[in-house]
């Protein structure tokens, strides 16, 4: 199996659901459970042999890089990218590869994701299918009690936001490759152009976890995060 070594983090998010947090910072600087999001991000990688970070940022870039300098006080390497006024994903990943030299393989992702993922599984089963890009995906939790009923309309079973393991959602953790820079739209998110060409041409591959994840979005998101992180006890040192 190949080494991927470098991940790719678009952290240039407002968070304008998390304000007032983020009047004076970015989304990724929002703490959660005594930590900024982005430092739970970074620490994940690195347990999982992440060692170079190309961080793109763009709103309230210097309280990013006042915090994480050039990683080293982490254990990584962290170089910037100032992907200014950047309307959606595929503006920020142009600029990427418009000024980053990537390598062959690398992990991309959004800022906002806490996780429990294993970068060694997804890469292996990445190499297995050899896609242009890889999702990682996992069960989605239902934002609604869920009901079921019988002929007569009689409710048999009633199930308050569960998880519904039959259906996948998209976390924002990608393994990508260089390639798939000619796949970026002139305007749009990746989400909506990028990857239905790449299922029109059978390349975009999917990668089922089962275990931890969450995204931070808004408060109660940030509360349910930090509840849970409180609980899970997670080892990234």
């Amino acid at each position: 199996m190949s080494k991927v070594d470098t991940a790719v983090i678009l952290a240039g998010g407002k968070g304008l659901r998390l304000r007032p947090e983020t009047i004076d910072k970015p989304k990724a600087m929002v703490r959660v459970a005594g930590k900024p999001i982005i430092e739970w991000v970074i620490l994940w990688l690195k347990k999982n042999g992440i060692k170079n970070i190309v961080l793109s940022v763009d709103y309230k870039k210097e309280t990013l890089a006042s915090h994480l300098g050039d990683g080293r006080g982490f254990g990584v390497k962290i170089i910037y990218n100032h992907h200014k006024g950047a309307k959606d994903t595929g503006d920020a990943f142009r600029s990427v590869f418009k000024n980053i030299n990537l390598p062959e393989t690398f992990i991309a992702m959004n800022g906002d994701q806490i996780t429990n993922l294993s970068i060694k599984k997804l890469v292996a089963h990445h190499e297995k299918y050899r896609p242009i890009a890889t999702v990682a995906v996992c069960p989605m939790k239902s934002p609604f009690g869920i009901v079921h009923l019988d002929e007569n309309h009689t409710i048999r079973a009633f199930h308050e936001k569960p998880i519904l393991y039959d259906k996948l959602m998209n976390t924002g953790i990608y393994i990508f490759e260089r390639g798939i820079h000619h796949y970026l739209p002139k305007h749009g998110a990746i989400e909506k152009t990028t990857f239905k060409k790449l299922v029109r041409e059978k390349q975009l591959n999917a990668y089922a976890h089962r275990g931890f994840f969450s995204t931070v979005n808004d408060h109660k998101d940030l509360a349910s995060t930090e509840e849970i992180l409180k609980r899970a006890k997670l080892n990234f040192i």
